[in-house]
């Protein structure tokens, strides 16, 4: 697999060109300019015009005092202001003022707070047939902070809407303890439990949108921004031709066209410079060695249907064994209280002033309250010396291990000719097949899938499933019609009769990830 998605089949050399002059600017925003770091060029020219640096704060920094990135950008934030007035006043129109702030300290401490996610991040990408350029969608969405919540109200490292949560069985709820009090569990806040929904979602719309790339840039702006992409290289842009594709129209929007579709939709320059941010960071990795062996080694588990036990009781049986138990990073706690709190800290659990558990989060485990699984994380040893003791009170069928082995590729028993028939739709789309021929087909392997999930119900398959339905939303929506219309236009195909279809509404919740 490629590192970076692949943009062998651009037609247009100019304009791929120019693309790669946006992805230099962001390696070096993400890999060579720190965060004291202000960078002005000329957009027209690429020419520079003036690197500024705060120089007091960058020596503050280096003494080991402790600085605030916020603190550092209000006063990026004011340094700008100036920079713009100085080249406004030199002639340099507005529009053509492009301003970076270096990244390369935020950067770097995200990837280490990612080191024992990132291998199954890696693996998982692998898997779905993505690019490395995926693995870096929770640093540039969040500096891998588990615990940011956009205006929008995205939750998690990976910024998913609520609803996208819910959807893809990441829940929020609260569970009781011996003190009579309760604390909340919102798994939003661990990266185990919201990582494989989100490359999923993310697989889904590279699909809908026919290729990585623009799909990369749908997961941050909305599927329905990137059809409105098309329709503008379509209408707007003088290189379409029959040679064309999804990338060419992509690509255009970020670089010729980007007046055009800047100021025509919401398209604008956080979203232009999303996929070069996500280049720049990956740059960044690449040039910082990662041991996979790092990678945290745990086991996901759920008690058994019916089952009751206090975490004291656990943590008492882990405590009073022979054995020894790799925590992982929370090794370094110095209690199994403290350690289980920072392994699970999608459990809101109080701190201990002793190390033992505290009444008021001794949380009473059960397998589930209010239809959700009550799930959390243990050594991988841990679940053999529960059974061993005689608690044998985790659920094997809910037992996820997270190793060497985790997420790997489909074999080729798993896969079916219905597989084999996505991918060449999928293949199809990304030479602008938005026609109602080809929704025809995704519906027709939709409940395929279906009845292959159900029949088989494996981890494949569920994923299968939950990708291609994502797709089938995306497809079912006012702006793919708008995009298929004028497609049908534009490639002179023949108008084809779609097939009826059902359920053809959306919730607020629904619409708003089409944006």
């Amino acid at each position: 697999m490629q590192p970076g998605a692949d943009t062998s089949i651009v037609a247009n050399p100019s304009v791929l060109s120019a693309f790669h002059d946006v992805l230099d600017q962001f390696e070096r925003r993400q890999t060579t300019d720190d965060n004291f770091t202000i960078r002005v060029t000329d957009r027209r020219t690429n020419e520079q015009l003036q690197i500024y640096e705060l120089t007091d704060l960058r020596q503050t920094h280096k003494q080991g005092s402790s600085v605030e990135w916020r603190t550092v950008d209000e006063r990026r934030r004011e340094v700008t202001r100036t920079l713009v007035d100085k080249f406004e006043r030199q002639g340099v129109p507005l529009k053509d003022i492009t301003v970076r702030w270096g990244r390369a300290n935020q950067i770097n401490e995200s990837l280490e707070r990612n080191r024992p996610y990132y291998p199954y991040e890696v693996r998982l990408a692998q898997s779905l047939d993505l690019s490395l350029l995926s693995t870096q969608i929770s640093t540039v969405e969040t500096f891998n902070r588990d615990d940011l919540v956009s205006p929008a109200g995205a939750k998690s490292r990976y910024q998913m809407l609520p609803w996208i949560l819910r959807r893809s069985g990441v829940h929020e709820y609260e569970l009781p303890t011996t003190a009579g009090s309760r604390i909340t569990v919102e798994e939003a806040l661990h990266p185990l439990l919201t990582m494989e929904p989100a490359f999923l979602l993310l697989k889904g719309y590279v699909n809908a949108v026919g290729h990585e790339i623009p799909g990369l840039s749908a997961y941050h702006t909305g599927p329905g921004n990137i059809y409105m992409l098309y329709r503008k290289y379509f209408t707007e842009s003088t290189y379409y031709n029959n040679t064309s594709n999804v990338v060419d129209a992509y690509i255009w929007a970020l670089t010729d066209g980007f007046n055009t579709v800047s100021e025509q939709t919401s398209f604008g320059s956080f979203s232009r410079g999303y996929v070069p941010s996500l280049h720049g960071a990956l740059e960044a990795r690449v040039r910082t060695p990662l041991d996979h062996s790092e990678a945290i080694q745990t086991a996901r588990v759920q008690l058994r249907p019916g089952t009751r036990i206090s975490l004291r009781k656990i943590l008492t049986v882990l405590d009073t064994t022979d054995q020894s138990f790799d925590w992982g990073p929370a090794g370094n706690e110095s209690s199994t209280y403290a350690r289980f709190r920072a392994l699970n800290k999608h459990f809101d659990l109080p701190k201990s002033s002793n190390g033992e558990v505290p009444h008021s989060g001794n949380v009473q485990l059960r397998s589930t309250t209010e239809g959700k699984g009550v799930r959390f994380f243990l050594p991988p040893r841990a679940p053999q010396a529960l059974r061993a003791s005689g608690g044998d009170v985790l659920d094997p069928d809910f037992t996820f291990r997270f190793n060497s082995s985790t997420f790997g590729p489909p074999t080729e028993a798993q896969r079916t000719r219905w597989d084999e028939q996505y991918d060449r739709l999928v293949e199809d789309i990304q030479r602008f097949g938005f026609t109602p021929e080809n929704r025809d087909r995704l519906v027709n392997l939709y409940e395929k899938f279906k009845a292959l999930a159900k029949s088989t119900p494996s981890r494949y398959r569920q994923r299968q499933l939950a990708i291609i339905r994502t797709h089938r939303r995306i497809w079912r929506s006012n702006p793919w019609e708008k995009l298929s219309e004028i497609t049908m236009q534009m490639t002179g195909r023949d108008p084809v009769q779609a097939q009826p279809l059902t359920e053809f509404s959306f919730s607020e919740d629904a619409l708003s990830d089409l944006k």
